[in-house]
């Protein structure tokens, strides 16, 4: 798929991008896509540094262990 774009917004985008931590504007793009189209897999790098650093504040942690993890992975199926 080809969408041609304005060279002011292919900047403004291109910013937006960079300060999401995406390589590319087509990288950006595709993940505001599949964010509107339900694709729950996709977090940005900024809203990912986001929701750690929220739960680093948010109170004791745990120690990552195999155990630990593979406990996490069977409280998720």
């Amino acid at each position: 798929m080809q969408i041609n774009l304005r060279d002011d917004l292919k900047v403004r985008l291109a910013e937006r991008a960079a300060e999401n931590g995406f390589p590319s504007i087509e990288a950006y793009v595709e993940s505001l896509l599949r964010a509107d189209a339900g694709d729950d897999q996709v977090i940005s790098d900024a809203d990912m540094e986001q929701l750690l650093l929220q739960r680093m504040d948010s109170g004791p942690g745990v120690e990552l262990t195999p155990a630990f993890v593979e406990q996490f992975k069977q409280r998720r199926d």
